[in-house]
């Protein structure tokens, strides 16, 4: 979830772009090394001007950032998506939509709901989706508010689980679910709220959510008040479901069989914040992988492996297993 300073507004300085003297040199004729330097300039002076900012009006600066950081600037090519079969496209709920990949092999009839997270695209799972394919299963990949047209809509914790709750309803019902990063937060609140899913999936999931959005917070460069308003601003626009998730409370109560994928070195969601969840969820295990991160960790071959292991291993349809 790296936000980037990559754009400029007037509501935080009270300047126009053409104001800070940026932007009004024409770069006609010049080298690509005089260019680069120029833009290291503007985005020098960007910096300086929000930093500015942050110690004036903190309450404004973490206003305008919290807007911002729930916008991605993720969106989707449906055509390069789509084509040639590859998946299709379904509308889901106001907002959000689905690409269904069916399966590649013999179908067994399992379906598979897979969430990409916050600022994530769909194109991060191919190979997670087509080793579920490869063993019989279809696959349901949501595409979350916000992320489908380049327009930059805000896509808070509260939509992910509204988006996951009415693909159910729409698209349903689903044997197992995969979720990434905070949507793996928005399907534990999804289960609270009586969403049924027969296996869960938490890949590097922040379970401490205020310490993700710090993080995210200072990669804008604010930080002591501003930095801290910016997080209760992310919370107050998330609501009704807090940063504070008593995620321990509703992981004892689920029955169905849990599996968290985890990178050892995390950056966003370490490793030890995720330990205490085995030890409430009756039927959970965390799988640690020394050689990823927190968003490689979906395309690795062993963490694709062990995903598709516990979703697909000994899966029988309900009847199947009712009749048993």
């Amino acid at each position: 979830m790296d936000k980037a300073l990559d754009s400029y507004s007037p509501d935080i300085t009270g300047m126009t772009f053409a104001e800070t003297g940026a932007g009004q040199m024409p770069t006609y004729g010049q080298t690509p090394e005089r260019r680069a330097g120029l833009s290291t300039r503007t985005s020098e002076r960007r910096r300086k001007a929000l930093l500015a900012a942050a110690k004036l009006a903190p309450g404004l600066t973490a206003r305008h950032l919290a807007k911002r950081y729930l916008c991605s600037a993720a969106n989707i090519d449906r055509a390069r998506l789509c084509g040639a079969g590859k998946a299709e496209f379904l509308p889901s709920g106001e907002a959000a939509a689905v690409l269904r990949h069916a399966p590649m092999a013999e179908p067994t009839g399992q379906r598979i709901l897979l969430v990409h997270g916050h600022d994530g695209n769909v194109r991060q799972f191919g190979r997670m989706i087509r080793a579920l394919q490869n063993a019989g299963a279809e696959v349901d990949a949501l595409l979350l508010p916000g992320h489908i047209e380049p327009d930059r809509d805000p896509c808070s914790i509260a939509d992910i689980t509204r988006a996951i709750h009415d693909c159910a309803r729409t698209h349903g019902p689903y044997d197992g679910a995969i979720a990434h990063c905070v949507s793996a937060n928005g399907l534990i609140f999804a289960l609270e709220d009586g969403l049924e899913c027969g296996r869960v999936v938490l890949i590097s999931a922040p379970l401490d959510q205020r310490k993700l959005l710090r993080l995210g917070g200072s990669q804008y460069g604010i930080e002591g008040d501003c930095l801290e308003r910016f997080v209760d601003e992310v919370v107050r626009l998330s609501a009704p479901y807090p940063a504070e998730a008593p995620w321990r409370a509703i992981a004892a109560t689920r029955s169905e069989p849990m599996l968290a994928v985890h990178a050892r070195n995390d950056y966003a969601a370490p490793a030890e914040d995720l330990e205490p969840l085995a030890d409430v969820w009756a039927e959970g295990r965390i799988e640690i992988f020394e050689n990823a991160d927190h968003n490689t960790i979906v395309g690795q071959s062993a963490p694709v492996q062990c995903v598709t292991d516990f979703l697909t291993r000994d899966f029988r349809q309900p009847d199947e297993a009712g009749a048993s």
